[in-house]
């Protein structure tokens, strides 16, 4: 008869408990903000005791910080993946027709991500009104649209555009996409567009996709 080891379930319980500490801060740091928010509300919210937080992230700013990574990470994979099919684009012999059906596939895989997620809107808005700093402060990574931008902008002679800023791209193409999600219970309200609609929101992308193409190759918007 072979021996379990007493420490397996001890391992599997603990990263439970951290998981669901993650989860419950993430709720109530994205719904009030960091200054809103204590310790013993992100244990009480996760069912755990009220020394659990401490116990695996010690003060709150440093839980604080290990929300912002794991979602800024979630960010970054599902951008890598949303922007995949332009990456794909600029492997291939891709004409201008293929670049705009590879820049709407990412705007609607984005946008998926950013409705699917809304904590990420959220906690980008309390760190703009907050100043930014413990952002600035985190280990995040979010390159996926650069690296992809930067792919296109290395074919673009050879593929028919013109010369573009990588960074005026990535400003574009948040431009149009998240901020509008930033902004759909506000500003969007005004306009009756409910982008959480597919029709709706199919709609804005065509409209976002044009803009993204004159910046691209130079031809006038239609």
């Amino acid at each position: 008869m072979i021996a379990t080891s007493p420490q397996a379930p001890k391992i599997r319980d603990a990263e439970r408990s951290r998981e669901l500490l993650l989860d419950a801060a993430e709720w109530l740091f994205s719904e009030r903000g960091y200054d809103g928010v204590s310790l013993s509300e992100i244990a009480a919210a996760a069912r755990l005791s009220r020394g659990t937080p401490n116990y695996f992230f010690g003060p709150k700013e440093q839980l604080y910080r290990s929300v912002l990574e794991r979602v800024f990470g979630d960010r970054q994979k599902a951008t890598a993946e949303a922007i995949r099919p332009v990456v794909v684009w600029c492997e291939g012999p891709g004409d201008q027709a293929s670049l705009r059906r590879a820049i709407t596939a990412g705007m609607e895989g984005y946008m998926s991500f950013l409705l699917e997620r809304p904590a990420f809107t959220r906690f980008v808005t309390w760190e703009e009104l907050s100043g930014g700093r413990r952002l600035q402060e985190s280990n995040r990574n979010s390159t996926a649209l650069s690296d992809a931008f930067s792919r296109v902008r290395s074919v673009a002679r050879e593929r028919g555009l013109q010369p573009f800023r990588v960074d005026d791209a990535v400003l574009l193409f948040v431009s149009l996409t998240f901020f509008p999600l930033a902004h759909r219970h506000t500003f969007l309200t005004s306009l009756g567009r409910d982008l959480s609609e597919p029709r709706v929101r199919r709609r804005h992308i065509k409209v976002a996709v044009e803009q993204m193409m004159h910046l691209l190759t130079g031809q006038a918007l239609s």
